[in-house]
């Protein structure tokens, strides 16, 4: 039988007809050649010298035509290579699709006056096979986009834990979109980065939320988000926006609007502070409410001096203030010794139990056990000194001998320290789609964002299925 192998996927090739058969087996090439070159031996004999030449001929002509398509893709590949990471460079510069034009207009007029004329005609020639129109630019970004996408979701999928950011806002053109923020432990760092960005249709409720985000996960159903996003996970704690429970701290009385307007800015403080100050304001508020109960107004020296009669308006106002706080700021709250064991877990006192309260599938007798070993070893003591509390944790510390005290700090390090990262996505949305591009789509928009924002490094040449693109396969 007369075939080569091909290099790239193994399959042998008819030297005769330059056919590929799918498996390299015996049978598959005897029945090859006996069905469609059944004359090839009566026609060269075996043995002769007419069967070598031609052999050698058919070998040499595979062989050139081999070089020459090589030579091709290797050119083209260079070409989607460097288009791809123009598109990349642009994308994270939020710039337009067309400026990838302007891009290879730049370029060819720097070769222009910076190169002599032995090497600019080849250089002009590999610059003008670069495709950089704007219809290439957005095939590119889509397919970066797409490659970020498929990375940080095999990476989710291994993560013990998660945290998601989810918000709403509208772009520019007034179009609702909501925002899926994550962090997790990827097994090496702490990642956050862009889960999705959706557009929403209709009115942006409660419910279209949570099945927006169901329909992203892949879950369904109960009353309130964060409701029924306990009821698919019921260990889920949720904590919500500072501003968001500001306005609704200034709903609680139309009259009084003007002063929820100075609270909001105090709420702010009090909740991004300790858990020390929160409680202290909310003895302050009970103290208030006392106070005006029986109108001795100590400590509403304004209104003392005011003809104004104290009224059931302010008193309610005062009460459902404290009602709200109760309700607001103490659905979620982690315990000051876990804390203070996250950041040095060398002092502090015994914890297991608030621990237990916090994640529920910790084994309260192994934590314990496990406190005194961590605390009882000299090595980890210098280890800490030398690492810090997060490497300490994710890099020096035995996953399968500390399970749970490490399954502990995770639970704690991975959640979000602020919505600062989720807010900020907006800002970006309305840098990409300015007034002058309010017709980019909400696709389009989410590829960019994702390129613009992602924290992983997208390592073209290493990646076979970008630069295949255009290659012919045989």
């Amino acid at each position: 039988f007369y075939f080569e192998k091909m290099n790239s996927e193994n399959r042998p090739v008819c030297l005769l007809c330059t056919e590929c058969i799918s498996v390299c087996k015996e049978y598959n090439l005897r029945r090859h050649f006996k069905t469609t070159h059944a004359n090839f031996d009566t026609t060269f004999p075996l043995g002769s010298d007419a069967r070598r030449h031609k052999i050698c001929g058919l070998t040499s002509c595979y062989e050139q035509r081999r070089r020459t398509l090589f030579r091709a893709c290797t050119e083209q590949e260079r070409a989607m290579s460097a288009s791809l990471r123009v598109a990349w460079i642009l994308g994270k510069k939020k710039r337009e699709f067309t400026d990838a034009e302007t891009v290879k207009e730049c370029m060819l007029a720097s070769i222009e006056e910076v190169t002599d004329e032995k090497t600019q005609n080849s250089l002009i020639d590999s610059i003008k096979k670069i495709p950089l129109s704007d219809t290439s630019t957005i095939r590119r970004k889509e397919t970066l986009a797409l490659d970020i996408c498929e990375t940080l979701l095999d990476k989710l999928r291994k993560a013990e834990l998660m945290s998601l950011a989810v918000d709403e806002s509208t772009d520019n053109s007034n179009l609702a979109q909501l925002c899926l923020y994550v962090r997790f432990f990827d097994g090496e760092f702490f990642r956050e980065d862009q889960l999705g960005l959706i557009h929403l249709v209709g009115q942006a409720t409660g419910e279209v939320l949570f099945n927006t985000i169901v329909t992203f996960f892949g879950e369904n159903q109960t009353q309130g988000l964060s409701a029924r996003l306990a009821a698919v996970a019921p260990h889920l704690r949720s904590l919500h926006c500072l501003i968001h429970q500001s306005l609704l701290c200034a709903k609680l009385s139309g009259e009084l609007k003007e002063t929820m307007d100075c609270v909001i800015a105090i709420i702010n403080f009090i909740r991004c502070t300790s858990s020390l100050q929160l409680n202290a304001f909310k003895r302050k508020l009970t103290l208030f409410s006392a106070d005006l109960c029986p109108g001795k107004i100590l400590h509403f020296p304004t209104l003392r001096k005011s003809d104004l009669q104290i009224t059931d308006v302010m008193t309610r106002f005062i009460d459902a203030l404290k009602n709200t706080f109760a309700t607001r700021f103490d659905h979620f709250s982690i315990p000051t010794e876990v804390m203070r064991f996250v950041n040095d877990p060398f002092c502090g006192g015994e914890f297991s139990s608030k621990a237990k309260e916090l994640v529920m599938s910790l084994n309260e007798a192994s934590l314990q056990l496990k406190l005194i070993d961590i605390r009882s070893s000299e090595d980890l003591q210098q280890s800490f000194q030398l690492a810090g509390s997060e490497k300490f944790w994710t890099h020096e510390v035995s996953h399968e001998k500390f399970s749970h005290s490490r399954s502990l700090v995770l639970f704690i390090l991975t959640m979000f320290g602020s919505t600062y990262t989720c807010k900020s996505l907006f800002s970006h949305m309305k840098a990409i789609k300015t007034n002058n591009r309010e017709s980019l789509s909400a696709q389009h928009l989410h590829h960019c964002m994702r390129i613009a924002l992602t924290t992983y490094v997208n390592e073209i040449s290493k990646k076979n299925r970008f630069l295949n693109m255009w290659c012919i396969s045989f």
